[in-house]
C-alpha cells in the first residue's frame, strides 16, 4: 500500500513539474516592440558612413530626455518611439554633446498585436514618415521603410 501511494505521490509530482513549463513563460526571442533602426549616409556621395560619436534626445512627450550618448565609431542606431497613443515622436540629434541641435519628426499610426501570454501585446509602427525639421548635423532624411515591424531592416537613413 505505501509503495502505491508513494508512486502516486510520485507520479502526480512530476505531472504537475512537466505542465508548468511552457515555451510561453519566457520573452526572450525578439518579441517585444520594435525599435526604429537608423543608418547614416553622406549626403554627396549616397555612401553609408560611420560616425565617430552621435548624441541623441528623444521627447516621449515629458521634454528631451537622452537616450544616446555614443562617443565610439557607430554604423547605426537603435531607437525607441513612443508607446503610447501620440502618433509621433520628436528626434533631436547631434555629433556633440552641447550641439545636439537636428530636429526630427517620426510620424506613424500604431497598431496593437498580441504575441503571447509571456510578451503580451507588442506595438507595431505603420505608414512611417519622418520629416527634418531643424537641419544641423543631420542634412536630410531617407525613408527605407514604411512599417516597423521588427529591427531587422534599416527603416531610416540620416545624411550627413
Amino acid at each position: 500500500m505505501k509503495i502505491r501511494n508513494l508512486f502516486f505521490l510520485l507520479f502526480f509530482i512530476g505531472l504537475a513539474a512537466v505542465s508548468c513549463m511552457s515555451d510561453d513563460d519566457i520573452c526572450i526571442s525578439g518579441e517585444a516592440t520594435p525599435r526604429m533602426k537608423m543608418k547614416f549616409k553622406t549626403k554627396s556621395t549616397g555612401k553609408q558612413k560611420t560616425l565617430d560619436s552621435v548624441f541623441v534626445k528623444v521627447d516621449y512627450g515629458n521634454g528631451a530626455v537622452p537616450v544616446i550618448a555614443n562617443t565610439s565609431k557607430t554604423d547605426s542606431l537603435l531607437l525607441p518611439l513612443r508607446v503610447d497613443d501620440a502618433d509621433f515622436t520628436k528626434i533631436f540629434i547631434g555629433t556633440t554633446r552641447t550641439q545636439i541641435t537636428s530636429e526630427i519628426t517620426v510620424r506613424y499610426t500604431t497598431k496593437a498585436e498580441y504575441v503571447s501570454p509571456a510578451c503580451g501585446i507588442k506595438k507595431v509602427y505603420e505608414n512611417v514618415n519622418a520629416e527634418l525639421n531643424v537641419a544641423d548635423a543631420v542634412l536630410g532624411l531617407e525613408m527605407n521603410q514604411k512599417n516597423i515591424t521588427d529591427e531587422s531592416k534599416t527603416h531610416l537613413f540620416l545624411l550627413f
